[in-house]
């Protein structure tokens, strides 16, 4: 029998009910906010009383700040202890005369939940901003944006938190404070929105707004900006995509450019990052830096081969160098040969020193930095069954490390965060696309983080997974109910529809196969 899922047909199955229930995927449910913004809201858990009644005590008598770091200290983080911190904050709630708490005491309570408890309980943080809204009417600036890069951290972006967002814009215009901030206020500023409007649709309005503003700011002066304010103001452009073509022409000009070899390996990266993001086409900047690190990798061979001691400090690590080369990669900086210089030639010399980096630092490499290696050599055909295995090996360590690991706050990025990107390298990456993996324990690891991922991205990760043929028929065939759910088929896209349709074909899996398919 020949097999052929049409586009129509997916749909369908989507749209209905499938009977599997064998397979074990995660047990929560996931913040309603933007698809990125992944909040972890647990099963409710009714309230028990506390078996702590020094936490009673220091609620009623030192306040709601008072106890939540009493609090902490007895439990420790949210992550592994839901039930306790879910009884602890309904005490807050109810006891904590959140109304009549003050400033410096919110200010106290929410960076022990952000920061230390790194709480993601949404409907607590949605009940605490809302009785405290007066509190916040009264606060400066200054207090509000820190409050503001505290809810960053966590992603508290929903309707009811973004109270303190509003709250910061409207002092920044009451004021008209963008035009006389300190560089480093203005640069706290923009990221804290950078991040906010990336993330938030209901944001994105005001932060374009704000980001208008900003390059006003930026046309009248960047004397007083140093090195790291402009590059965490790019930064934060790319994160917004805010492309303000003056904006990255007045800094470069007048602040980066004229100082790219003296910044580090970490900042030059940053650059390009943000570069890359922004579809900036820099030749000249591009130019210097990859004929530093070619400069730089040939002095380390040389001493190598003739048994020199190498003095000078290493600029640039493997990470730096696989994420200079994906900017170049989404700047078409790969490919042509001219008379000023040869942009393909040297590409290919950087892919070469990256596969060389990769061999001697890849057991320290992080999981950004690793997704970026594997696709700009997987877009090169290039790599080993020893490099790709190898990378995959790094890849699951890392996860396992960020299970045995306290949870990192969701500003922070996780590693699967960078696993679409890391699985399409992999798949293009040579010899060829069959890749000979173990993956039954990353598709273990996908079941129980099932919820922590942009649908998208899940979809494209299994594609991937097909197209290396590593993938388990029956793993496919028992993500059905998953997709089938009323919630997630509703948020597929025509695009989510086609990498469905694709993933399934590509696994020979037969509408029959499939329980009321």
């Amino acid at each position: 029998e020949s097999f052929s899922m049409s586009q129509r047909s997916c749909l369908a199955l989507l749209k209905g009910r499938s009977t599997v229930q064998s397979f074990a995927l995660g047990s929560f449910s996931v913040w309603p906010c933007r698809a990125h913004s992944r909040w972890a809201a647990t099963a409710s858990v009714s309230p028990t009383s506390s078996s702590d009644a020094g936490f009673r005590n220091v609620l009623q008598e030192a306040g709601a700040a008072a106890a939540l770091q009493h609090a902490y200290k007895q439990i420790g983080q949210y992550s592994g202890n839901e039930a306790a911190w879910q009884s602890v904050t309904q005490h807050i709630l109810e006891e904590g005369q959140l109304s009549e708490m003050g400033l410096g005491d919110f200010k106290n309570a929410v960076r022990v939940l952000a920061e230390d408890v790194k709480l993601t309980q949404a409907s607590f943080w949605e009940l605490m901003t809302g009785r405290l809204t007066p509190t916040l009417q009264a606060a400066t600036l200054e207090d509000l944006m820190e409050l503001g890069e505290q809810y960053t951290k966590i992603q508290a972006y929903s309707q009811d938190c973004s109270v303190v967002f509003h709250a910061i814009i409207n002092r920044v215009r009451r004021d008209m404070s963008i035009h006389c901030m300190e560089p480093p206020d203005l640069v706290k500023l923009m990221v804290i929105f950078g991040r906010a409007g990336a993330a938030s649709k209901g944001l994105s309005r005001v932060t374009a707004q704000l980001f208008n503003e900003m390059e006003d700011r930026i046309s009248e002066g960047v004397e007083n900006f140093g090195v790291e304010d402009c590059i965490s103001l790019i930064d934060s452009m790319a994160r917004f995509r805010a492309v303000k073509l003056p904006v990255l022409q007045q800094l470069g000009r007048e602040v980066l450019h004229s100082q790219v070899l003296e910044l580090t390996g970490q900042q030059v990266c940053a650059v390009c990052h943000a570069y890359g993001e922004l579809g900036w086409r820099h030749d000249t900047v591009f130019k210097t830096i990859s004929t530093e690190i070619l400069e730089e990798h040939e002095q380390i061979q040389s001493a190598r081969v003739y048994g020199w001691e190498h003095t000078k400090p290493v600029k640039y690590s493997g990470s730096d160098i696989a994420f200079v080369i994906l900017a170049m990669l989404r700047l078409k900086m790969h490919r042509g040969n001219t008379s000023w210089y040869k942009w393909s030639d040297m590409y290919q010399e950087l892919l070469d020193v990256l596969t060389l980096k990769l061999e001697e630092q890849l057991s320290g490499m992080g999981a950004s930095a690793l997704a970026a290696a594997s696709f700009v050599l997987g877009r090169a055909r290039r790599g080993t069954d020893v490099l790709y295995k190898a990378m995959y090996d790094r890849i699951m360590q890392i996860l396992a490390e960020s299970e045995d690991s306290q949870q990192q706050l969701v500003s922070e990025g996780r590693p699967q965060d960078e696993l679409e990107r890391f699985l399409h390298g992999l798949a293009m990456m040579g010899p060829s696309k069959r890749k000979d993996l173990d993956t039954q324990p990353f598709m273990q690891w996908l079941c129980k983080h099932v919820y922590t991922f942009v649908l998208s991205d899940f979809i494209l990760i299994n594609r991937h997974l097909v197209a290396m043929q590593c993938c388990d028929r029956d793993y496919l065939i028992m993500l059905v109910p998953f997709y089938c759910s009323g919630e997630r088929s509703k948020q597929l896209t025509k695009d989510d529809i086609q990498e469905l349709t694709n993933t399934y074909n590509g696994a020979k899996v037969r509408e029959g196969d499939i329980p009321d398919g």
